[in-house]
């Protein structure tokens, strides 16, 4: 959107930040510690921002030798161009990760490596190495680091979105806003933001600099068909991935790159098990011992009804071996597993909430293989001539077609019902975006810097071809570092568009509109009457969980009130609902996690654990 000195401002700061993921918290914080005044926007709702950072695995990359992991960092582009001041800004940055963390998050480091008997990854069933291909050479110098030992529970997130809140005077956040235009001056320089809040289109001026960091475009159907080629792929990270910033960064008259590289997390050719409509696949590493999806009479089909993968086979962080290369999997449109009787009763057995949910609401049944092709769209003598040659081969021991180890193989029996159950081929991230240089400046065509417009995160990632696990995180946190600091350099060329109605000293305009106040929050004012005591927790998969929590005068669980909270539909409701109950009949906090939902139910059991301390210490 080009614009020229008649715009009306709604608001100016020195600088915007698009997206409140990762790499958008980082900008910001950057951003307001080199004295910028900030807005950060996120077009999720309150407790769903965070973007692909919160669902991820919390490692971060790190690299104790930076001379080694440049021949690495090489290796995992397969032959692919690598831009030199990216991947100096890349090494640099994970060189001094462990630095980052204690100075910048304001935690210790815990380095896989320095405890390998006792990090995430040793206990999985294959002992994982930090390195995703230690084939590689010199992969030894890929180390991986979270903020405590654990992954998979929104630990790094927490410490992000927490760094933002230490600064809500100098950070305005506003959640549910949606930007929908670039504004730039004739000659290209970016001077602001169309966004639309509370359903109405305001003009945001930017004085220093503008931050896309809106994250990949992972549950956008659209994009994925016109950049990957695929005809859909399921998100298991956030659903607000949809590629905006793509369509803004176009608009800016940005270079694309990385555009097909992205990376997916699943079993049996990495799907997932099904999902209703506007769900979010989902992929934890329980999913990894459910051997049941790979051993005995069982097996993948593609929408032809044949098998087309080796079911007992992981990819590597998305990514398959295939004759030399490494490649991202084969993605049907329809793939199903199918199997036998005795397999679904061993299916049955596995205590992990997305199986038993798949099997209750989308499991198809059948009497004959002809009945169970007619039900899934595919040729019977083709489903038969499937179910003969696996069971050819699980009775030699050998799979010619795919090499599937032969204990993982066991006849299909069809002489009692059999089944199938619909899969979904599925998407951790995309990489694809605008493409910037090691300054975090997004490029033209030209290969000629956008004034003013910036870029960090899944957005456009350095990730060149192959995924090396942790790397996505560390995008985030260099580039949204280096982002936020050149973003909030003083600029003065455009400094009469904001000459209007704006306080020079806190570099916000002073405009009263309530619609445009900041919707962080420094405190929470929930009426208490007698005995009763609030608590907080930050330790869910979402925002602040706030009890209001009802003692007797013994100091006895009466009532559990959830006042506040953002846990995910999918698991985190459940421990909401149902642990108060569970807590106050049993009169403790010190309950068993539900299934599926062990970071929902740490935050509620540390969240009524604080109320019932504030009760204790009352009444001393």
């Amino acid at each position: 959107m080009i614009i020229d000195k008649s715009i009306k401002w709604d608001k100016v700061y020195d600088v915007v930040v698009l997206g409140f993921g990762g790499a958008g918290a980082s900008a910001a914080r950057f951003a307001a510690d080199n004295g910028a005044k900030v807005l950060l926007v996120d077009k999720a709702p309150e407790g769903h921002e965070g973007g692909n950072t919160r669902y991820s695995g919390q490692n971060v990359g790190y690299t104790p030798d930076p001379q080694k992991f440049r021949t690495y960092y090489k290796a995992l582009a397969q032959g692919f161009h690598i831009d030199e001041d990216v991947e100096d800004t890349v090494i640099n940055g994970l060189a001094n990760m462990k630095e980052y963390f204690s100075k910048y998050l304001e935690v210790e480091p815990f380095v896989f490596g320095e405890h390998p008997d006792d990090n995430p990854l040793s206990h999985t069933a294959d002992n994982q190495t930090t390195a995703t291909h230690p084939e590689f050479p010199d992969s030894s110098a890929s180390e991986l680091m979270t903020v405590h030992n654990g992954m998979f529970d929104s630990a790094l997130w927490t410490v992000l979105r927490e760094r933002v809140l230490d600064r809500m005077d100098d950070i305005d956040v506003w959640y549910d806003s949606p930007a929908v235009h670039i504004i730039q001056t004739l000659d290209k320089t970016v001077v602001g933001v169309q966004i639309k809040r509370k359903d109405k289109v305001r003009n945001i001026g930017a004085r220093n600099g503008v931050v896309l960091s809106t994250g990949g475009f992972s549950n956008s159907k659209i994009k994925i068909q016109d950049f990957i080629g695929e005809h859909h792929l399921a998100p298991v990270g956030t659903l607000y991935n949809t590629g905006d910033g793509i369509d803004l960064a176009l608009e800016a008259g940005a270079r694309l790159w990385h555009m097909t590289t992205y990376n997916s997390a699943g079993i049996v050719g990495d799907l997932t098990l099904p999902v209703k409509e506007g769900e979010r696949s989902v992929f934890q590493p329980a999913d990894i011992d459910a051997k049941e999806m790979y051993t005995g009479s069982i097996f993948a089909v593609g929408d032809d009804g044949t098998r087309y993968c080796r079911e007992d086979i992981f990819s590597i962080e998305g990514w398959f071996y295939n004759h030399g290369q490494w490649r991202t999997p084969q993605a049907p449109i329809k793939p199903y597993v199918v199997f036998d009787q005795k397999q679904y009763e061993r299916l049955a057995k596995i205590d992990h909430v997305p199986y038993q949910r798949a099997l209750k609401n989308f499991l198809i049944s059948a009497n004959s293989v002809a009945e169970l092709a007619a039900k899934i769209d595919v040729k019977p003598e083709t489903l038969t001539s499937t179910i003969d040659t696996f069971n050819s081969y699980a009775e030699s021991g050998n799979d010619l077609d795919f090499h599937r180890a032969a204990a993982t193989l066991e006849r299909f029996d069809t002489s009692d019902t059999i089944y199938a159950l619909p899969m979904v081929q599925s998407v951790a991230q995309t990489h694809g975006g605008p493409k910037r240089n090691g300054k975090a400046e997004i490029m033209d065509p030209f290969n000629n810097a956008i004034p003013h417009l910036y870029g960090a995160g899944e957005l456009g990632s350095n990730i060149v071809r192959i995924y090396q696990g942790g790397e996505n995180l560390a995008d985030c946190l260099i580039f949204g570092k280096v982002a936020g600091e050149n973003a909030a350099k003083a600029k003065h060329d455009k400094d009469a568009l904001f000459e209007n109605g704006n306080d020079a000293a806190t570099g916000a305009s002073v405009k009263a509109d309530p619609d445009l106040a900041s919707d962080l929050k420094k405190k929470y004012t929930f009426e208490l009457g007698k005995n009763q005591y609030l608590g907080v927790s930050s330790a869910g998969m979402g925002n602040d969980i706030v009890v209001r929590v009802t003692v007797d005068d013994n100091q006895n669980l009466k009532n559990i009130e959830v006042l506040q909270e953002s846990e995910s539909e999918d698991y985190g409701k459940r421990a909401i609902k149902a642990l108060p109950k569970i807590m106050v009949e049993k009169n403790t906090y010190d309950v068993d996690a539900i299934s599926g939902a062990s970071s929902s139910s740490r935050a509620m059991k540390e969240a009524v654990k604080q109320a019932l301390d504030s009760a204790k210490e009352k009444n001393k």
